[in-house]
């Protein structure tokens, strides 16, 4: 087995995760949970609200650690209390999806995931109505119809 590289169960197959693609999914599931806590508060979501949460809770967390989650960048976080704390007290999900990067997206998240991707579009297609308002009405039903196309091609 090379350095830096584990052996996880995948459906019955070995998986090698190096350090690199841990960072890297760690800093996806991290990019995701930032999104939904951005998108259900409308705010941004900055380092004080999270050592706030934390700090609440006796677990300590830096800034620079904070943005080697974020960044995937630095030294790979493991601190499984860390994780956890920021799971359950920051983003309020199951814990297991930090601390296990080889664990499935729970349920809850998978589906804030897909309510925020169909807000996201509601916007686009708002923003071209708004936009394009001078054009025909038969140019402003082909570029609807595109873009609903393109939506009910991404729900398959």
């Amino acid at each position: 087995m090379a350095e830096g590289a584990v052996t996880m169960a995948n459906g019955g197959r070995s998986v090698f995760l190096t350090q690199q693609q841990k960072k890297e999914r760690l800093a996806d599931r991290m990019g995701i949970l930032v999104d939904i806590w951005e998108s259900d508060n409308n705010t941004a979501l900055t380092y004080p609200h999270v050592e706030s949460a934390l700090s609440s809770h006796g677990i300590h967390l830096s800034r620079t650690r904070w943005s080697y989650l974020i960044n995937g960048t630095g030294s790979l976080v493991t601190d499984q209390e860390l994780l956890k704390g920021i799971a359950e007290f920051v983003f309020k999900v199951p814990a297991t999806y930090l601390c296990d990067l080889n664990s499935e997206t729970p349920p809850e998240v998978e589906a804030r995931m897909d309510f925020l991707v169909q807000l996201r579009k509601l916007k686009v297609k708002n923003f071209a109505a708004r936009n394009l308002g001078a054009m025909s009405p038969e140019t402003l039903r082909t570029i609807t119809e595109i873009i609903d196309a393109s939506m009910n091609e991404e729900k398959k």
